[in-house]
C-alpha cells in the first residue's frame, strides 16, 4: 500500500474574491493540485536522471516551467508512474466556476441552508452553477468580490439584484434561468429579514484567517486538498492511519490547509451524508500532513510537473487550441489514463460540463446509487 503522497499546485492560488476578479483571472483561470503516491524515491530519482539526460533537461531541480516545451518528458514520466502502479490524483479547477458555485451555494440557495444534503439538491446547484458560470455577466464576480471586501449589506444586496435582473432576461435556457430567478428572489426575501450582521455573514464564503489575521474568502487549494483527502480515503478504503501527505511549503496558507484538514475530519458524519463514487469523507482514521520545500523533495517536484502540464494543456486546449500539437495530446492522454484506470484516481474537474464536453469528455454523476 502506498503510504507517502506528494502534493504540489499550479496556477496562482490567491484569494479568488478580490476586487477586480474576472473570468480570465489575469490569464491564470485554471488551478490544479496534483498528488502522486510514491513508494520508492530512490527508484524515481534514478529514472528522472535518465529522462533528464534523454530529453536534455538542465538543472538539478525538476520544475514544471522547465518541462513546458518538453511534452515527451512528461509522457515518459507518466509512463513510468503507470508502470510502477503509483496512484495519481489531480484536482483541476476553473476558478471562475468555483466562484460562481460559491455564489450559488451561499446566495442563490440561501433559503436551503440548514437542510439535509441530497443528490437532487446537489444536482440542481451544479446545474445552476454551470449555467451562471457560462452565461452570467462578467461583472457578477467583481460585485461579489466587492461584497467580500466591504462586508456590508448594500453590496451583498447588489449581487442579488444583478442575478435577478440577468436571470429574468436570460434566454439561453429559460427553465434553468427561471429556476435561478425564483431561488434568488426567495433567498433575497430571507436575506432582508435577517439581522444585518447575520445577513452579510450568511451570503459570503466562510472566511479563513491569514497569518496576519486578514480574511481570505476563497482559496482553490483548500477545497482541492480536502477533495483529494477524501479521494485517497476512498482509494485506500479508509486505511489511512499510516499515510503521510508531503505538501509543498505554503508560507501563507499552511496553517489554513492544516486547519481545514482537521475540520474535514471532525465533520465526517456531516460530510458523508451524500455518498460519492470517488471520495469518502467519513474519516475513520487520519493521515499525517507535513510541509517541505520543493527543492528538497523529488516527490513534490514530480507533482509539480504533473499539475503544471495538466493546467496548461486544458487551458490551451480550450482557449488556445492552435498551440497544441500531437506530442501535447499524447502527454495528456497518458495523464488522463490515471482517470480511466480505477475511477478514483486521475483528474477531477471542477468546471462547467460544457467545457468538459468541448474536451471530448463525458462527466458522470459523482453520486452513488441508492
Amino acid at each position: 500500500m502506498t503510504k507517502h503522497f506528494y502534493i504540489d499546485e499550479s496556477g496562482n492560488t490567491g484569494d479568488l474574491c478580490k476586487v477586480g476578479a474576472h473570468p480570465s483571472f489575469g490569464g491564470q483561470r485554471l488551478f490544479s493540485l496534483a498528488c502522486v503516491g510514491i513508494d520508492d524515491i530512490e527508484a524515481l530519482a534514478h529514472e528522472v536522471e535518465r529522462l533528464k539526460s534523454k530529453h536534455k533537461l538542465q538543472g538539478t531541480e525538476l520544475k514544471s516551467t522547465k518541462t513546458k516545451a518538453k511534452p515527451r518528458f512528461v509522457s515518459d514520466l507518466a509512463r513510468y508512474l503507470h508502470a510502477r502502479e503509483w496512484p495519481v490524483f489531480i484536482e483541476l479547477v476553473d476558478k471562475h466556476y468555483l466562484m460562481m458555485a460559491s455564489i450559488v451555494e451561499r446566495l442563490v440557495t440561501l433559503h436551503l441552508s440548514g437542510t439535509e444534503p441530497s443528490r437532487g439538491a446537489l444536482f440542481v446547484k451544479n446545474t445552476m452553477a454551470d449555467y451562471i458560470a457560462l452565461h452570467a455577466p462578467d461583472d457578477l464576480g467583481p460585485l461579489y468580490a466587492k461584497a467580500c471586501e466591504t462586508q456590508n449589506r448594500p453590496d451583498c444586496r447588489r449581487v442579488f439584484q444583478r442575478l435577478i435582473w440577468w436571470s429574468h432576461r436570460s434566454q439561453r435556457d429559460r427553465d434553468i434561468a427561471a429556476g435561478i430567478e425564483r431561488s434568488t428572489r426567495t433567498s433575497l426575501k430571507l436575506f432582508e429579514k435577517l439581522h444585518p450582521y447575520e445577513a452579510v455573514r450568511s451570503v459570503l464564503p466562510i472566511p479563513d484567517r491569514s497569518k496576519r489575521d486578514g480574511m481570505i474568502w476563497l482559496l482553490p487549494n483548500i477545497s482541492s486538498f480536502t477533495t483529494i483527502y477524501g479521494r485517497i480515503n476512498r482509494h485506500l478504503e479508509g486505511d489511512i492511519e499510516d499515510v503521510t501527505f508531503v505538501h509543498d511549503e505554503q508560507v501563507h496558507f499552511d496553517e489554513i490547509i492544516a486547519a481545514n484538514k482537521a475540520l474535514a475530519e471532525s465533520l465526517r458524519d456531516d460530510l458523508s451524508r451524500v455518498r460519492l463514487r470517488t471520495a469518502n469523507y467519513s474519516f475513520q482514521s487520519t493521515a499525517k500532513l507535513t510541509f517541505q520545500n520543493s527543492k528538497e523533495s523529488l516527490g513534490i517536484q514530480t507533482a509539480d510537473v504533473i499539475a503544471g502540464f495538466a493546467s496548461r494543456y486544458i487551458y490551451q486546449k480550450l482557449w488556445q487550441p492552435e498551440t497544441i500539437d500531437a506530442e501535447d495530446d499524447e502527454a495528456f492522454h497518458l495523464i488522463d489514463r490515471f482517470t480511466r484506470a480505477g475511477g478514483v484516481t486521475g483528474i477531477n474537474y471542477v468546471a462547467p460540463k460544457e467545457l468538459l464536453y468541448a474536451l471530448g469528455l463525458s462527466p458522470l454523476a459523482n453520486y452513488e446509487d441508492g
